[in-house]
């Protein structure tokens, strides 16, 4: 007699029925055993999307929003949140609107963007030919390939199901058992879109252009490679407000970007965002205070610099 063992796998998050795209078991797919083929059909249908299409991003909640990029820093769009940061997902706009995308899994670097009407595909620094695609990092848990216009990553395993560009429109899709635990601009994919907006020190901000800023990875000097020229600062407001008898000046509690030192602004746009007004000798965070008033003052997004930029 011969006994047959039989592997019954459960997953309880998902709920049947649901869609399949079969037509990847057709070749589509980017891994070769069918089994392989299988779980990846399973977890791409259940899992969450953020897309950007026309200036306008799609969170994994399903909100959207236009984003006011700044030129030429990276965005976080999407990362692992937890202790993990398996992944991270940056966007940058550079000097003649184009897009980049820049995929960081492990001490794994990708970098997407546009050349000569193709996208080019970088892994730690070293161009990857078309002509060498698919092309399966040696780890095995990687892999990029051509996708219709675009080039698709794939790192399921890691939690990062897919991440598509095309020069003009890019997708990332989050596992399933990753719902809830990311952050960034797509935000947590977690349903509860009352709280969509929520920056990097924990606020919620209450509209899309101030949160977008939150997620802005500044420049430290003009000497940043990325070309980036801006910062994030807690801005003054330009009128001081009388407070019990007190004079006292109003703080943003929200970062703002503004140009580095010795950069002039060539491209703005206004922001209201939460002010705190204390007495002018007050020691707290401004970042930890309460909000007094909402006023809009204006985001720098482009800047200008001179010889004297720090």
């Amino acid at each position: 007699m011969v006994l047959i063992s039989i592997n019954t796998s459960y997953n309880v998050t998902v709920r049947l029925p649901m869609s399949m795209p079969i037509n990847e078991l057709k070749g589509l797919s980017p891994f070769e055993e069918v089994l392989d083929r299988i779980h990846f059909m399973v977890s791409k249908a259940v899992a969450a999307e953020c897309s950007f299409f026309e200036d306008t991003l799609y969170t994994f909640n399903n909100r959207s929003f236009k984003n006011m990029m700044p030129s030429s820093c990276y965005q976080v769009v999407a990362q692992d949140c937890t202790n993990e940061l398996k992944f991270i997902v940056l966007l940058r706009k550079d000097s003649s609107e184009q897009h980049h995308i820049n995929v960081k899994i492990s001490e794994i670097d990708i970098d997407l963007y546009p050349k000569d009407n193709n996208v080019t595909v970088k892994v730690n620094e070293m161009e990857i030919p078309h002509s060498n695609l698919p092309y399966r990092h040696p780890t095995g848990s990687i892999e990029i390939r051509q996708s219709g216009q675009g080039i698709a990553v794939y790192a399921p395993s890691h939690g990062l199901q897919e991440v598509y560009f095309d020069r003009k429109t890019w997708k990332i899709k989050v596992a399933d058992w990753m719902k809830g635990k990311t952050c960034g601009l797509c935000g947590k994919g977690d349903g509860e879109i009352r709280q969509e907006y929520r920056t990097p020190n924990g606020r919620v901000a209450k509209n899309s252009v101030s949160f977008a800023h939150s997620w802005i990875l500044p420049a430290e000097s003009c000497r940043d490679v990325s070309e980036c020229r801006l910062k994030l600062e807690s801005v003054q407001l330009e009128k001081q407000l009388t407070i019990h008898g007190d004079e006292s000046t109003c703080l943003s509690v929200e970062p703002v970007p503004r140009c580095l030192p010795g950069c002039m602004p060539i491209k703005t746009t206004p922001v209201t965002v939460g002010f705190s007004c204390l007495q002018s000798d007050s020691q707290s965070s401004v970042f930890d205070r309460s909000v007094d008033l909402k006023q809009t003052t204006q985001a720098h997004l482009a800047c200008n610099c001179n010889a004297r930029c720090s």
